[in-house]
């Protein structure tokens, strides 16, 4: 009876850590996505590069690292990183890229 319960509970705790995972997945995507459009970039994909269960400051939470492609012209691809606390953004990081010619 206690084990069934147990057993219940560590099911519905991996359900929701993985609903939560990919409920960050899609706002990591979205402001990938934001970002590129306010830089006059072109997104191309991004992947989930790892997470942790960390403290950040006076939070503890799930934090992780999702990198993404873009092209500036077209031509070259480049990649930049998001990371992310629990459902929040912490930082974008991208490397000096090539601005297309006029």
């Amino acid at each position: 009876m206690l084990s069934d319960a147990i057993v219940l509970i560590a099911v519905g705790f991996i359900a929701l850590l993985f609903w939560q995972g990919r409920r960050q997945a899609e706002l990591a995507r979205g402001h990938a996505q934001r970002y590129c459009q306010q830089h006059q970039l072109q997104f191309l994909d991004i992947a989930w590069q790892g997470g942790k269960f960390t403290r950040s400051g006076r939070h503890w939470g799930w934090l992780s690292r999702y990198q993404f492609a873009f092209s500036s012209d077209r031509e070259h691809r480049y990649e930049g990183e998001i990371t992310m606390l629990n459902l929040r953004l912490q930082k974008v990081d991208t490397p000096v890229y090539r601005l297309p010619d006029d």
